[in-house]
């Protein structure tokens, strides 16, 4: 994980830093297990292993990735442009 992500991440609320870390976490290991990238049954996989680990929907733990990756994007965006 980069710096920007870094930073991003440890102002985030617990829960959420939790999420996003634990998703990270899996989205790595399916890429070093050499599967390939479904978005679709991928993002359903992990999505769903969030939603256990951490008792939330399967929705909330995307939301909770997306939302933290678009912040990411942003910081990296806006930095590229100074």
């Amino acid at each position: 994980m980069d710096k920007d992500a870094e930073q991003i991440i440890g102002t985030l609320p617990e829960l959420d830093r939790d999420v996003y870390t634990f998703m990270q976490e899996k989205y790595d290991e399916l890429e070093r297990a050499g599967e390939k990238y479904d978005v679709a049954a991928n993002d359903t996989y992990v999505e769903n292993q969030a939603a256990e680990k951490f008792n939330i929907s399967d929705e909330e733990a995307g939301t909770i990735f997306a939302r933290t990756e678009s912040q990411i994007r942003r910081m990296k965006q806006e930095k590229a442009s100074r």
